[in-house]
């Protein structure tokens, strides 16, 4: 007898509805799985066969053959289990499926019959949302209870969670009971906009007046920010705080960030929702694997984690050559493609990248006090170029940070501004940016000035006569590429949004030049 039920798994990102074809036939006791099944989906024949039988069901005695659909398809993870176990029960027909031949069932199964959490749900059950859009019947979802909270925050898609495989058949045989774990929940219920209280905050920093002015236009436009400065100046102080004065992360904003921490199980405790920027700060011993993504089958890497957030590399000239590299394409796309002999994998990665250096292996170079730097010039030409010209370039704002005078370290006379103030000042600037870009926003998806490309920057980026004429000075006394140019302009543009202007002015332009040289 043949069954058949439906299920998913991922491709990276991408979320691939699977059949599972099931035939129960006379011959030799075999348990067959085909259809590019990996090792830990091979694996489930005897999680299956043991489950069900301890579960109070019997296992058949007859060649089985497990088709998972389609077969050019490589299937990883355990999520299988349960939609394997259903067809082989209902093969036998110790369960009728005929009214959810339309549904969706994933889930790892323990030997108890028990279904455990599996990674990528959300991501699963969105991607199943997207497939399903354009139809008038609801779609319903079957997933381990420790994965409810989490399928449920897509409400196209009615989600049921899963005990045990006893519990299943019987929702299947007696339909008409109350279903007391389908969960929807409305989307204003899935995004919370208050901020959790960070241990962080800038009225902790004394001076650095110009360090925090290049924090702020990071934060209101999303430029790449370079800090270089003597150790213990507070470069790592000021990095922390930038998520701080970052805006809160629109809903979906969150759903994409949400989707990418629970492909690589970030999301298997009692947080199902990301309502913070993430914030990451990689080694630099880090391997390409770990802050790229890729593996043998490919995860998301920590640009990928800090996908609408912050990517902190303190240290920066210390992380290899070969890595750094690695970051001009994810820089300039907002996406890394990974490739293998498999397929190809794309993971979002659009964030804001922090990077913080000494100014040379000692790190004294140029100090206002009384210490020397003991480095040779070779030395330090060979420390500055462990940074790739082009890599320079992407960064829209390069700033030093001195070491503070005593007398701003010990002052007592009123507080440093705080975070929270100068949030509101971001906030602001990015509201003018998102009523200006919305006229563009079904075609180019863009919500802040450092993404903004040719065509958005000509229609956004006006620029007064005198701004014009410095501009075309910058350009050929810098000797300034054209993506320099462009970010140039972006870094200018946010700067004149922070203090309310329709066009960019000279002033604004000249602070801009300023942080580029």
């Amino acid at each position: 007898m043949l069954a058949r039920v439906r299920s998913v798994v991922l491709e990276g990102m991408i979320a691939r509805p699977v059949l599972v074809e099931v035939d129960v036939s006379n011959g030799l006791p075999a348990f067959d799985l085909v259809g590019l099944p990996a090792t830990a989906v091979r694996e489930a024949r005897e999680r299956v066969r043991t489950a069900i039988r301890n579960s109070g069901f019997s296992f058949p005695l007859h060649r089985i053959t497990v088709n998972l659909a389609p077969a050019h398809v490589r299937k990883e993870g355990t999520v299988l289990d349960i939609p394997i176990a259903l067809g082989v029960l209902s093969a036998t027909g110790q369960v009728n499926l005929q009214r959810y031949i339309s549904d969706y069932f994933v889930g790892e199964l323990a030997l108890d019959g028990s279904a455990r959490p599996v990674e990528g749900i959300l991501a699963m059950v969105y991607g199943l949302s997207k497939n399903h859009m354009n139809e008038d019947k609801t779609i319903q979802i079957w997933v381990p209870e420790a994965n409810i909270g989490e399928a449920s925050r897509i409400t196209q898609l009615k989600s049921q969670a899963v005990k045990n495989l006893q519990e299943v058949i019987h929702s299947l045989q007696h339909p008409h009971e109350e279903k007391g774990r389908i969960i929807n929940i409305t989307k204003k219920s899935t995004h919370n906009d208050s901020r959790v209280e960070s241990a962080y905050d800038l009225s902790q920093i004394k001076g650095q007046s110009i360090a925090k002015r290049a924090l702020e236009i990071t934060a209101a436009g999303g430029h790449n920010l370079l800090m270089t400065g003597p150790p213990g100046t507070g470069k790592t102080m000021l990095a922390r705080c930038l998520p701080t004065i970052l805006p809160p992360m629109s809903y979906q904003e969150s759903l994409e960030t949400t989707m990418i921490y629970s492909v690589t199980g970030g999301l298997l405790d009692d947080s199902t929702w990301i309502t913070e920027r993430p914030f990451r700060t990689p080694h630099h011993h880090s391997t390409m694997t770990a802050l790229i993504g890729g593996g043998r089958t490919p995860r998301p890497g920590e640009i990928s984690l800090a996908h609408h957030g912050v990517l902190f590399m303190d240290e920066w000239p210390e992380f290899t050559r070969e890595l750094l590299d690695a970051l001009r394409q994810p820089l300039e796309d907002g996406e890394v493609t990974i490739s293998r002999q498999g397929g190809t994998y794309t993971f979002p990665s659009k964030f804001i990248l922090v990077a913080a250096m000494n100014p040379c292996p000692c790190g004294y170079l140029g100090a206002e006090d009384d210490q020397e730097c003991n480095c040779t010039p070779y030395a330090i030409e060979r420390y500055k170029h462990r940074i790739s010209g082009p890599l320079w370039d992407r960064m829209d704002i390069q700033v030093k940070v001195t070491r503070p005078k005593y007398e701003s370290l010990r002052q007592k006379e009123g507080p440093e501004e705080s975070s929270a103030q100068m949030r509101e000042r971001v906030m602001i600037a990015r509201e003018r940016q998102l009523e200006r870009l919305l006229p563009y926003e079904k075609k180019n998806k863009v919500f802040c000035n450092a993404h903004l490309d040719a065509e958005l920057l000509e229609k956004t980026c006006i620029l007064e006569k005198e701004a014009e004429q410095l501009l075309e000075m910058a350009y050929k006394q810098f000797h300034l590429s054209g993506r320099g140019l462009h970010r140039l302009i972006k870094v200018a543009r946010t700067i004149a949004d922070l203090r309310g202007a329709e066009t960019i002015s000279s002033i604004d332009l000249a602070e801009a030049i300023q942080y580029r040289l």
